[in-house]
């Protein structure tokens, strides 16, 4: 599969990969639960836009998958995965696109969400769907950076770090050296990697994941790792 392909249609070739992966009735349910997600929150999330498409800087545009919303679905399977209530946690999500992992993480009950963005179009979307839910959710905070998830330091007071796929395998190896330094801190913290195709890198890194939510096909959908 193409994570980098651009054009009118890269959406039907992850339709195609989802149907494959997953089943046309789990595809197609799943599908409408989005949208009924999406009508619900009064959110707008949806498309496919590759790197290539957007104005982007970073030294990790080459490495960047198409961006694509988290599964609502398989978002809340995967913050089930997690041992903890989320109302003194601070949710990161690593390519936080229109928003939407961090309104779900809003939803969750965290008391803090930041999201980083490399694609300027992508982060004002994101800002303008977090304003049409910020009075639904007042126990959050919402924060937005635009910048290099690369060059990016992950918080001291970050609990979870969450990313979707975002990049290929030399940029998740980039990441990791970001990431590693949070998980060597004395305070537990958590990172869900959802649609986990390079897992193989995290785990020379991280070690086994705690978890993983596998699909019923039992292809896993997320992986779990802890410190």
């Amino acid at each position: 599969m193409d994570f980098k392909q651009r054009g009118k249609f890269a959406w039907l070739s992850h339709l195609m990969y989802s149907i494959k992966h997953r089943g046309l009735a789990s595809t197609c349910s799943m599908g409408l639960k989005e949208w009924q997600k999406e009508r619900e929150l009064g959110i707008k999330t949806f498309g496919a836009h590759a790197p290539a498409e957007l104005s982007i800087e970073a030294d990790s545009k080459m490495g960047g998958h198409l961006y694509q919303p988290s599964s609502s679905v398989i978002f809340e399977r995967a913050m089930n995965a997690l041992p903890y209530n989320f109302s003194d946690k601070v949710f990161l999500d690593i390519g936080s696109g229109k928003g939407r992992a961090l309104i779900l993480a809003a939803e969750a009950g965290f008391k803090k969400v930041i999201g980083i963005e490399y694609a300027n179009e992508l982060n004002d979307i994101a800002y303008t769907n977090i304003e049409k839910v910020k009075s639904k959710f007042p126990k959050t905070e919402f924060v937005l950076q635009e910048g290099d998830a690369l060059q990016y330091d992950i918080p001291e007071e970050v609990d979870v770090i969450y990313f979707f796929n975002p990049f290929d395998e030399d940029a998740v190896r980039g990441l990791m050296l970001k990431v590693k330094p949070a998980f060597e801190r004395k305070k537990p913290i958590y990172l869900v990697y959802v649609h986990p195709v390079h897992c193989n890198v995290l785990e020379e890194v991280l070690g086994d994941p705690t978890s993983v939510v596998k699909n019923w096909k039992e292809i896993p959908d997320v992986a779990v790792f802890s410190n």
